[in-house]
């Protein structure tokens, strides 16, 4: 019986900027922001984003190994919004652009405490609740590092190249067959799909005849309004997950295509997103064979915040009589795929 697995992760967001046409482009004007902690330490590896008098993002990015970012925008009023993985976010007082020198910023801001966060028993469902201050600072975390991965894929400097496999085991979780591809990056490692059409479509497509394609979620769907307004979350721990918090989600009652469930894992020390485990659901037969997957992420040498390694797990099927009504499981097919680093200079 097919299977086809779709390779949606670490996907990029089509650009940093967006301006309303090119006859605007050739008005915008350039400014370099660069961050400093209270030490003089270059801040790398955060969000900074311009502001315009609304408050509407005007430009994000993430900052470079030497703790700078720089910008196309419109002459105008802005603040400078930081964002840093573990810390409260900073707004700067105002700047106006265009202007002749770089912006330096002192970035002082107080460290997220994740210790304390207790575990809730009941599910909130619907996008996150900003008065409930538990599940919005830990869901801040998750979603800085979401979209530092987001816009870290257009800037993959460190990463030597991307590499995607299939494994096949048998019933026994003996190798049957194993293979690895290696290719550059070029921007996006791996493809996308668009968040509305996975919560309208379902995150399994298919049946016991054609075959099942299985879609994970990447950044773009956990952050989208779509992924929000379909599941519900809860705030758990795992005596096996020592020093880390997660956010368990699962799909809103009455949801009549496949979903996912699972959980966000957070180091509570340092704040830092770990793993996304999931498991497909509503999905019909297939619940039966607990199809899944994972995905782990992690900071790169420049500061970036990259999906480092990811998998899908699902059975492989066969029927036990010509009408497919009843399937057996014969092994399960593996496919996955993550970065490989550069090796850093010899000094």
């Amino acid at each position: 019986m097919r299977h086809r697995f779709a390779l949606i992760l670490a996907a990029s967001i089509a650009g940093l900027f967006q301006p309303a046409a090119l006859a605007a482009q050739s008005r915008d004007v350039e400014v370099r922001v660069r961050l400093e902690s209270s030490d003089g330490t270059r801040l790398s590896g955060a969000l900074v984003a311009l502001l315009d008098s609304a408050h509407r993002v005007v430009a994000e990015g993430v900052s470079d190994g030497d703790g700078s970012r720089l910008f196309r925008a419109p002459p105008g009023s802005y603040v400078i919004r930081v964002r840093r993985i573990g810390f409260l976010p900073f707004v700067s007082p105002g700047v106006l652009l265009p202007r002749t020198n770089d912006i330096v910023l002192r970035v002082e801001s107080a460290r997220v405490a994740l210790r304390t966060v207790t575990v809730t028993s009941r599910s909130k469902c619907g996008a996150i609740d900003r008065n409930e201050r538990q599940f919005s600072v830990l869901w801040d975390e998750i979603a800085k590092a979401l979209r530092t991965s987001q816009l870290s894929a257009r800037d993959l400097a460190g990463v030597a190249e991307a590499f995607v496999y299939r494994t096949q085991l048998a019933k026994t979780g003996a190798v049957v067959s194993s293979d690895t591809t290696f290719h550059p990056v070029r921007g996006k490692p791996f493809g996308m799909v668009d968040p509305g059409v996975l919560a309208a479509q379902g995150y399994v497509r298919g049946d016991a005849r054609a075959g099942w394609t299985y879609y994970g979620p990447d950044e773009a769907v956990l952050l989208s309004d779509h992924f929000a307004e379909t599941h519900c979350f809860r705030i758990v721990r795992d005596r096996k997950r020592s020093g880390e918090v997660g956010i368990d989600f699962k799909p809103v009652s009455g949801r009549p295509v496949a979903d996912i469930a699972g959980v966000l894992w957070v180091d509570e020390g340092t704040a830092e997103l770990r793993e996304l485990v999931f498991r497909f659901v509503n999905a019909g037969v297939l619940d039966r064979f607990s199809p899944g997957g994972s995905t782990q992420f992690r900071r790169v040498p420049s500061g970036a915040w990259i999906v480092d390694s990811w998998m899908v797990r699902a059975p492989v099927l066969s029927a036990t009589d010509r009408t497919f009504g009843v399937l057996a499981a014969n092994g399960s097919v593996v496919d996955g795929g993550g970065m490989r680093m550069r090796e850093p200079l010899p000094r």
